[in-house]
């Protein structure tokens, strides 16, 4: 067993619960990504296991000391660790977001490519064959300007929620997972928020066999 210290900028809707995901502190500085994932075979972390001691329950930006099992990773997804099963995780502090800059994703630095775009989205997915060769899959960005947009699914019969962004001069429109953020921002079919400074933390998640391929979701978004 290890315990790492992780500010959270991942809280995200998952299948079976939530996916999140930070950048461990360490010596006054920030580390490697980890995702804490479960034992279950959806690997998604339960409400449950998100709450502490006292009752309440992880949020962003919180600083938590875990207890991990073993490093487990998967394909892309190398920041990947077991969790140690009936231990509660501990908030030891709060970060800020002006104190995020040493945990930036470089500008100049893709958000994996060659990419594809969805029938709503732009170069928000890669084929699984890019996913897995590559050896990263989370990212803390922050483009200059953003602009949060509502959409009707009529497929899945709800709304979703975007996110549209440049980066390393590419044009980006992410679907947003954050529930936090998608409560705050599903206004209504056909609305728009334009936000500056956001931060956005990007997850590849695990390809998706039937169609070969892997979305790039906001998996939390900081304002």
């Amino acid at each position: 067993m290890v315990t790492k210290s992780i500010v959270f900028l991942a809280n995200s809707f998952r299948p079976g619960g939530s996916c999140v995901a930070g950048i461990e502190v360490s010596n006054g500085g920030f580390g490697p990504w980890i995702r804490p994932i479960s034992h279950r075979p959806d690997q998604a972390i339960s409400d449950d296991e998100k709450t502490y001691a006292d009752g309440t329950r992880l949020s962003m930006l919180d600083i938590v000391e875990i207890d991990f099992d073993a490093h487990q990773p998967e394909h892309h997804q190398t920041e990947n660790w077991l969790i140690t099963n009936n231990v509660r995780w501990r908030k030891v502090g709060e970060a800020l977001p002006h104190q995020l800059g040493g945990a930036l994703l470089p500008p100049n630095r893709p958000l994996w490519r060659p990419a594809q775009s969805t029938y709503t989205g732009r170069n928000d997915q890669v084929t699984g064959q890019v996913a897995h060769a590559s050896n990263w899959s989370l990212a803390l960005i922050n483009p200059a300007t953003c602009v949060v947009d509502v959409s009707f699914n009529p497929f899945s019969d709800n709304n979703e929620v975007w996110v549209s962004f440049a980066w390393t001069g590419t044009p980006h429109k992410i679907k947003l997972t954050d529930p936090v953020q998608f409560a705050r921002y599903n206004t209504g079919v056909g609305q728009s928020h334009a936000l500056e400074n956001a931060l956005l933390c990007i997850s590849l998640a695990h390809v998706w066999a039937q169609r070969n391929t892997a979305s790039k979701l906001v998996a939390g978004l900081i304002v």
